[in-house]
């Protein structure tokens, strides 16, 4: 068993930084208490093995909104089981001093707060605007398309025009061929199947799909 003494220096009093030394002690199964020092350091003192000790200093430098250590100077000495648990060790005056802590970090996250709230408006504002030119542009297209399709129709019109007149020809030639001699009539007759496979291969290209 080993005893750690460290001396925790930075943004640290008053911030929960003991609190969240307490945790990660329990955690790794150590016994001590930790106590801020006049100065605005803070003192732990720990007992444990020292494998969990090493992780508990390197877990114990913490770096977040509230939270800056700066620095932590470390000691190394034989354990003497003094601790049965590890505990934080409060000050007199400490609870009068949170409260005015307390209603200071309040303030900062209401302004926090408030500008989150603005920069939102801000993107929703835009993206507002943007979903609107998206509109416009669909609408655009929509009136494209029904443009199109006016277009289409005409064609497709014309292409029927141009089928009947074909069928109107066909049936002119057939007429025809049924009044002539019967020598020409069994040749020519021939050469309408050609010609009606021929008429039904461009009426089914014209054929809009």
């Amino acid at each position: 068993m080993r005893q750690l003494t460290a001396d925790v220096s930075g943004k640290v009093q008053m911030t929960g930084y003991r609190s969240r030394v307490v945790t990660i002690a329990r955690v790794l199964g150590l016994k001590g208490y930790v106590r801020n020092l006049p100065d605005g350091r803070v003192l732990i003192q720990a007992e444990g093995q020292e494998g969990d000790l090493e992780r508990f200093l390197k877990a114990a430098k913490i770096e977040n909104t509230m939270i800056y250590v700066r620095e932590i100077k470390s000691e190394f000495t034989d354990a003497n089981g003094a601790f049965e648990d590890f505990f934080k060790v409060s000050g007199e005056n400490e609870t009068d001093a949170r409260i005015d802590v307390a209603a200071d970090y309040l303030k900062e996250l209401i302004v926090a707060v408030k500008d989150g709230f603005g920069v939102v408006a801000t993107k929703l504002s835009a993206m507002d605007g943007r979903l609107k030119d998206i509109s416009d542009k669909q609408d655009e297209t929509i009136a494209e398309v029904k443009g199109g399709n006016s277009q289409l129709s005409t064609i497709s019109a014309k292409q029927d025009s141009i089928i009947d007149a074909i069928d109107e020809s066909r049936q002119d030639v057939v007429s025809e061929v049924q009044g002539m001699r019967s020598d020409l009539k069994d040749r020519l007759e021939e050469r309408l199947q050609r010609i009606e496979g021929d008429v039904q291969e461009i009426k089914a290209r014209m054929r809009p799909e």
